[in-house]
């Protein structure tokens, strides 16, 4: 039993290098997907800072801009349809490593938030079928809070699991990797005459 522990320890450590390469590109679509997913969240503030402020606002001083809030939901549907692109892209690219159980659980917590995304954006324009209801502007913020609670959960899924699942064990990089990187760049940026001197010191103090 112990045997077939050690060994499955090893082989969960055996990465190639076209492996590496799928992960490092997983991760760039990752982040261009975040990327995305706050221009999302940015467009959306643009009705729900001034709604948040003005919640009292008349549904006859809504019903006079329709056009211009129409054009605003359209550009939100606009949005959310590219970042819906690019997050297809991304679990496109991590079936090669669905036969973890780990990276398979991910992707369904993946997909589960995107679609509850999509069910609370669906909701935020189903309302502007009727701009004169009352309390649009209430329901409106709260529709907009829906969305950006369920942005916020999918990013989470993305940086604190996904992301830091392929960093810990497919490329296998910790702290140590990036404080490795950090006296890399420090030693790149120093002068070479600089550099010399302290290769210099260095020898004399082995030799004292």
């Amino acid at each position: 039993m112990i045997k077939k522990l050690a060994y499955s320890a090893m082989m969960s450590y055996h990465v190639s290098d076209e492996e590496k390469d799928q992960a490092m590109k997983a991760i760039r679509w990752f982040d261009f997907c975040t990327t995305q997913l706050d221009k999302c969240d940015e467009h959306l503030n643009l009705l729900y800072n001034p709604f948040k402020k003005n919640s009292e606002v008349s549904p006859d001083d809504i019903f006079k801009v329709r056009s211009v809030l129409r054009i605003y939901r359209d550009k939100v549907v606009e949005n959310f349809n590219y970042f819906k692109r690019i997050s297809f892209k991304c679990y496109a690219i991590m079936q090669a490593f669905t036969s973890d159980t780990q990276i398979d659980k991910q992707l369904k917590a993946f997909v589960d938030a995107i679609e509850d995304i999509e069910i609370q954006v669906n909701r935020f324009v189903d309302l502007f079928n009727n701009l004169k209801m009352d309390d649009f502007a209430k329901t409106i913020v709260t529709a907009i809070e829906n969305i950006k609670k369920e942005i916020a959960q999918l990013e989470e899924i993305i940086n604190e699991r996904i992301k830091s699942y392929i960093k810990d064990h497919i490329l296998a990089r910790n702290w140590v990797d990036s404080v490795s990187e950090e006296l890399q760049k420090k030693i790149e940026k120093k002068s070479p005459l600089t550099l010399q001197l302290v290769e210099e010191r260095a020898k004399m103090m082995g030799n004292s």
